[in-house]
């Protein structure tokens, strides 16, 4: 009997000393590392971030029957796991920014999540999935680049959005391939929210009607359905229509699929350029613009903390291609990273992708003739770390790549590319190393 005993008795008293630990509380009250002010296995944590600080995910972390309130985190190819430890219990994000970075960038989620006046953002081929129930409150999820979202369950596997809460699935920049995948849950909207497909590359899918609410108290039901969607795909876009995709421009809410969204501003070929003088230069132009305010320049040192370095004016409302300059005269040694806040008349708000360019280096990096008219060549010098994989890019003003060659960095490294066939005009040369960092420079082809 003893021995049969003392394994029940031996689960029972974990399973009760799991769930019965008290709250283990962190006050972040400057910028740091998860590695350095919380365990990086963390259980039972409620973590405060103060505002306007920003922690920073340095390793993989687990976050157990979390409580997560205020100012930034930032991820940064790192993986997130949100889990629960003991009987189920929700992982809550209140007044928080987290924003998650690169190409292994990634937010597991394996528990209940509720998301309160919180923004999730992902950029470049970052991640997000999660397997139980999504509760948004005023909050919002951006996918950006080519991030993607993917919710897994089955029918009582809810996905709630309420108060004015957003899923966007792309920034508005042509070159977004951001998707937005519902294997199984019921995705439920209520009020205003909606889910925003920006272009027609992004991507909405799922094979299951989603139901709307006109709030919280309301018992009517309207079920949607978003097969035989005709928007933004067929014989004259990238992409052929067929079920269950939804591309955009597109807004799923109280309506079903309506063509159009509520992204204040389409963006495409936003470029940053090093001057000879070592000013840079940003160019962007807008495809559409529906209640756009301005538009803020914001700049980094390392790609985390922010700041606001210049305003334009944006057109309001435009169906035409609009075209916008701004000029760094004070850049940063080094790295600078650059993004533009794309802000609609009521103060809501998306960013564009990011852009880097290095300063202290670009001097290493020659290439010759300019003005070209057969050929160019680009010398890589030393500026690059030896052995470092680069790619080259000749690129159109129009932000067509024309021709790409991948090499490798070592002392004598040129590449060159022929011309010959291309229109007079100014176009750009690029250089991006394996870091991201990337080079650009203006050419000229005369004829």
């Amino acid at each position: 009997m003893i021995r049969n005993f003392y394994p029940i008795f031996l689960f029972t008293l974990l399973s009760v000393s799991i769930n019965s630990f008290a709250q283990t509380s962190y006050t972040i009250a400057a910028n740091g590392k998860w590695s350095t002010t919380i365990p990086v296995s963390c259980i039972n944590c409620t973590i405060t971030i103060a505002a306007g600080k920003t922690l920073s995910i340095d390793k993989a972390v687990t976050c157990m029957n979390c409580i997560i309130t205020g100012g930034s985190i930032t991820d940064s190819n790192q993986t997130l796991s949100l889990l629960y430890a003991g009987v189920q219990t929700t992982t809550y994000f209140q007044s928080t920014a987290l924003n998650v970075y690169g190409n292994s960038g990634k937010v597991t989620v394996n528990a209940p999540l509720s998301l309160t006046n919180a923004t999730f953002t992902f950029y470049n081929n970052s991640s997000f999935t999660t397997s139980y129930e999504l509760d948004l409150s005023a909050s919002r999820i951006n996918l950006y680049d080519t991030s993607s979202m993917t919710s897994t369950g089955g029918p009582a596997t809810l996905i709630n959005l309420e108060n004015n809460s957003h899923i966007v699935i792309g920034n508005g920049s042509q070159t977004s391939k951001s998707i937005f995948t519902v294997s199984g849950p019921t995705l439920t909207v209520y009020d205003n929210s909606t889910v925003a497909v920006g272009n027609n590359n992004n991507t909405y899918y799922n094979w299951s009607n989603y139901n709307y609410y006109s709030s919280t108290s309301s018992a009517t039901v309207k079920p949607f359905s978003t097969m035989g969607s005709t928007v933004g795909c067929g014989s004259s876009y990238p992409h052929s229509c067929g079920n269950p995709f939804v591309y955009g421009p597109s807004t799923i809410g109280s309506s079903g699929i309506v063509p159009g969204n509520t992204l204040p501003i389409v963006l495409e070929d936003f470029t940053a350029i090093l001057n000879n003088d070592k000013t840079i230069t940003l160019n962007w132009n807008t495809e559409l613009e529906v209640n756009s305010s301005h538009i803020t320049i914001q700049r980094s040192a390392n790609g985390e903390n922010w700041n606001d370095i210049g305003t334009v004016q944006a057109r309001g409302t435009s169906a035409i291609e609009v075209a916008y300059t701004f000029t760094d005269e004070q850049t940063l040694t080094g790295n600078n990273f650059y993004r533009l806040q794309l802000v609609d008349q009521d103060n809501t708000f998306t960013y564009s992708e990011i852009k880097v360019i290095r300063t202290s280096s670009i001097g290493a990096i020659t290439f010759f003739p300019n003005p070209a008219r057969d050929y160019v060549n680009v010398s890589l010098g030393n500026a690059l770390s030896s052995g470092e994989a680069v790619s080259v890019r000749l690129i159109s003003l129009s932000g067509q790549v024309m021709q790409e060659q991948r090499t490798t960095a070592n002392a004598g490294t040129m590449v060159s590319f022929h011309v010959t066939n291309y229109a007079a005009g100014v176009y750009i040369l690029s250089v991006a190393g394996q870091d991201g960092m990337q080079e650009s420079r203006e050419l000229v082809i005369s004829r």
